[in-house]
């Protein structure tokens, strides 16, 4: 009876342990099941392959503002890929990285998600003095090469065709008409005010291989000569501008183009900066003479001029003035909202909604908007107030305006 009771157990004990068995193994399968659902699902979010791209560093310093850079990078990324991705690093650490050093290598990891997937791509930039020649391209197009034309030669030029004809007659015999020119020939006729130079760089590519060369067609005054090194580059101008102008501006484009707004009418807008843009706009500390020598060259020929922008301090507030910038203000955001906003306009918003209604919205901020964005870039959580100014002839008046920035 003893055996047949311990059979009786052992059996018992056998049929709960297969049991069990089967129900672990069935849980197993729906994780992995679950499993590989996910991964079937996530399959779909894809960021593309690794990709670099190389500049040279005055390629770099040319890009205007924080969304070309950002233009450059997601230029990198394969047809289809979203472009609603993250960048860690951000594309301001990037900007700063290069202010701070300017070649080398930039790189960044960009993640595109959706719900519970994500894919990330890493994309680089390396910035070099000089780009080099493939040995094993023999793609020519020519030699550099100018021509001069009266101004009522180029006024008689009737379409477009012709102005590009014109151009490619420059060209070398054998050189291939179908390249590009940038500017473009659009972009030419439309920058002709009269007398001066009017350069393009033409383009031509045959698989990996590209060569460029420099197209300039000159244009003088009627009667006017041509001989050698009469090139000239104006006479040495200045302008003077308030803080609160200066600290307006909002872009290396926009200070360059103060710069050459200074030219005398003819003169050459492709020459170049001494100290750079970028190296005058990193020397800003407010009033001051910030002044450059611009050159031009064309050939053996060269020639230069000194441009100078005096930054004033704004106007103090007089007595009798009844102009009123309202009370300070400040509002709260978490760090996560902070780093979203995407560029200095949306930044410079922030702050001006703060403004009471009327108050007009083209004041002056002290520290600037790039100085706050800079700040925060380093600091991360705090506190950045900047004082708002506004001015109607010799009447100013300020407001304190602050972002507090808080842990998310």
């Amino acid at each position: 009876m003893r055996k047949i009771y311990l059979l009786l157990m052992v059996a018992l004990v056998y049929s709960c342990s297969v049991e069990d068995d089967s129900y672990l193994e069935y849980g197993d399968t729906q994780a992995l099941t679950a499993s590989a659902e996910l991964n079937e699902e996530c399959s779909t979010v894809n960021a593309g392959a690794d990709n670099s791209t190389t500049i040279t560093v005055a390629q770099a310093e040319a890009i205007p503002s924080w969304d070309e850079v950002r233009k450059l990078y997601l230029s990198m990324l394969e047809e289809g890929v979203s472009r609603d991705g993250d960048f860690d690093p951000s594309i301001w650490d990037l900007i700063d990285a290069f202010n701070e050093n300017p070649l080398g290598e930039f790189t960044t990891t960009y993640t595109v998600t959706e719900g519970d997937c994500s894919d990330s791509v890493v994309l680089t930039i390396y910035v070099v003095e000089s780009l080099p020649l493939d040995p094993t391209c023999e793609l020519n197009a020519g030699a550099d090469a100018s021509k001069t034309i009266t101004q009522s030669e180029a006024d008689a030029i009737p379409s477009w065709d012709e102005v590009r004809k014109l151009y490619l007659s420059l060209l070398e015999e054998g050189v291939k008409r179908d390249g590009e020119f940038d500017p473009s020939i659009w972009d030419l006729i439309n920058s002709y005010i009269g007398p001066g130079d009017y350069t393009t760089t033409y383009n031509i590519t045959e698989g990996d291989c590209s060569d460029s060369v420099e197209l300039t067609i000159r244009v003088v005054a009627d009667g006017s000569s041509d001989p050698t090194c009469n090139l000239s580059a104006g006479a040495d101008a200045a302008k003077t501008i308030t803080q609160s102008e200066a600290d307006a501006i909002p872009s290396w484009d926009e200070v360059r183009k103060l710069y050459l707004s200074l030219l005398e009418q003819g003169v050459s807008r492709d020459g170049e900066f001494d100290p750079s843009i970028w190296d005058i706009i990193n020397s800003y500390t407010g009033p001051g003479t910030y002044s450059t020598t611009y050159t031009i060259t064309e050939g053996d020929c060269s020639d230069s001029v000194e441009l100078t922008i005096n930054v004033v301090a704004n106007t103090s507030q007089d007595p009798s003035c009844d102009l009123y910038a309202g009370p300070d203000s400040s509002q709260t955001m978490t760090h996560s909202e902070a780093a979203a906003i995407p560029s200095w306009d949306e930044v410079r918003k922030l702050y001006l909604s703060l403004l009471p209604q009327g108050v007009s919205r083209n004041g002056s901020f002290d520290p600037s908007i790039w100085d706050l964005i800079n700040d925060f870039n380093q600091r991360g959580t705090g506190t950045y107030t900047t004082i708002y100014t506004i001015i109607e002839g010799d009447c100013s008046d300020s407001v304190e305006l602050s972002i507090v920035v808080v842990p998310d």
